[in-house]
């Protein structure tokens, strides 16, 4: 959250515009960034050497057909069905079509060797660590903390801002508590109505959906960010981890930002 970060300025920039050099030429730390949607290529050649750790996620439902000997042997050895329907992040080796990047990831995952097939759109930004200072100053004050409610109040400070410019408002509902019928079987019969809970006979909770909202909240803020974490992880495991100990090095279990 302190590196450069989008602000201003958005534009999708012109077939004419779009430069693929010039878009990997650009520093890290530039006043002008990038958001693309590309078509990438996985070479099968990569496929060992990433098995640990594939580049790229992406958020996809992973049906019977995509798991492995291992993992189908493993739920019929414990009796389970494979009935995950939820979209899970995946990492995997399959190539990408319509993915949707930071152009420092670009860099980073051609250097590492996918390929770029196509760029369908670019949208260029003004960015700079606008959020730097906060988050610094709050992981200063976290170390010096002297309590677990301060060391927990100055992280909380910190993954606010982050968790704000994730928020998904299409997902808040209109919540009415109500004790009377009346009032209740009218909001039941709005078009918006979506759930109720009987507490008792004269107290009702109604759920309704929004029916308007305003779509405020700087979701191309928390993109980068999600993406600058992926390049701080890819990074560390391949040009450092892998660098030094080669296939000595296996991992075993990652997030966000721990390997």
């Amino acid at each position: 959250m302190s590196q450069p970060l989008p602000v201003s300025d958005f534009e999708w920039l012109s077939p004419e515009e779009i430069s693929l050099q010039q878009i990997c030429q650009t520093p890290d730390d530039a006043t002008t960034g990038y958001i693309l949607e590309v078509d990438m290529e996985y070479p099968s050649e990569l496929h060992d050497l990433h098995n640990n750790y594939p580049l790229a996620p992406e958020r996809m439902t992973i049906t019977p057909d995509m798991l492995s000997p291992t993992a189908l042997s493993i739920l019929n050895e414990m009796n389970i069905k494979p009935t995950l329907k939820s979209k899970k992040l995946v990492p995997n080796l399959n190539s990408k079509r319509n993915y949707m990047l930071h152009y420092r990831n670009l860099k980073l995952y051609l250097s590492l060797g996918l390929k770029l097939i196509k760029i369908h759109r670019v949208m260029k930004s003004t960015q700079h660590c606008w959020l730097k200072d906060y988050i610094n100053f709050n992981t200063e004050q976290r170390k010096h903390a002297k309590t677990a409610f301060e060391k927990d109040f100055f992280k909380l400070l910190n993954n606010a801002v982050y968790g704000k410019t994730m928020e998904n408002l299409r997902n808040r509902v209109k919540f009415d508590i109500v004790q009377t019928k009346k009032r209740a079987e009218k909001l039941v019969a709005s078009p918006a109505f979506h759930a109720f809970t009987i507490f008792d006979e004269n107290l009702v909770a109604v759920q309704r959906k929004l029916t308007k909202f305003c779509l405020n909240r700087p979701i191309q803020v928390g993109f980068v960010i999600l993406e600058l974490s992926k390049v701080l992880m890819y990074d560390f495991h391949y040009n450092v981890i892998m660098t030094k100990y080669g296939d000595k090095a296996r991992l075993l279990f990652t997030d966000t930002d721990s390997l």
